[in-house]
């Protein structure tokens, strides 16, 4: 075979991975398409969160190797793939999400980590088999955009499920302070605005004041 052949077929097949990631991205971008005009509320922008985003969010994640990681709205797998990027196990993490479709396409593009199909609302029960320490709860859920009585839920859940020491990561794109949003147990830790994304995103780092000196 001449080295002219090679290097073309060698250009081709890089070409068909391209076209390939392309496809599939397009694909994740109609299913979000199609929740947002379904579920808007539920999903909360007309398009998923960028990888820039993703990686701050995944940056926070503190995780011991027997310690389990759970995602809230795990939609198209953005933040979840960023978890797997940063090294967390992928059988330390758990995907919790309520549309059957992206469920489907979690499980086709991550067989290796547990998707459970399921309100966040109601996460003891979708997480009542678990036996591991949970060490980060980390949302992409649009939780401005949710009625107040399943904000509340998922909000009064968190703290409980949480390890001593757990922290919880949530991104929104509301920009403004945040003080009055959650219950007073929620410590903030750390904040950052990721303006590389579309909108601006901001990123909050949470823990619980009770929990500090090992109270349960």
């Amino acid at each position: 075979m001449k080295k002219s052949q090679i290097l073309m077929n060698r250009y081709l097949g890089r070409w068909n991975v391209h076209i390939h990631e392309f496809m599939q991205q397009h694909a994740r971008g109609l299913v979000f398409f199609k929740s947002f005009l379904t579920h808007p509320r539920a999903t909360g922008a007309i398009s998923p969160s960028s990888k820039h985003l993703a990686k701050v969010m995944a940056s926070y994640v503190v995780c011991a190797e027997a310690e389990l990681v759970i995602e809230l709205g795990a939609g198209t797998g953005m933040i979840t793939a960023a978890l797997l990027n940063r090294g967390i196990p992928a059988q330390n993490i758990i995907a919790i999400e309520s549309s059957a479709d992206w469920v489907k396409s979690l499980r086709q593009r991550f067989p290796k980590i547990t998707v459970i199909e399921g309100n966040a609302a109601h996460l003891p029960e979708l997480l009542k088999t678990q036996t591991k320490p949970i060490s980060t709860i980390i949302s992409g859920l649009p939780l401005r955009s949710l009625s107040k009585e399943m904000t509340q839920a998922i909000l009064a859940n968190i703290p409980k499920l949480l390890s001593d020491q757990g922290r919880y990561i949530q991104f929104t794109y509301d920009l403004r302070n945040s003080v009055d949003f959650y219950p007073k147990e929620y410590q903030l830790l750390e904040e950052k605005r990721v303006w590389a994304n579309i909108p601006p995103a901001k990123v909050s780092v949470y823990r619980f004041a009770a929990r500090q000196n090992g109270a349960s």
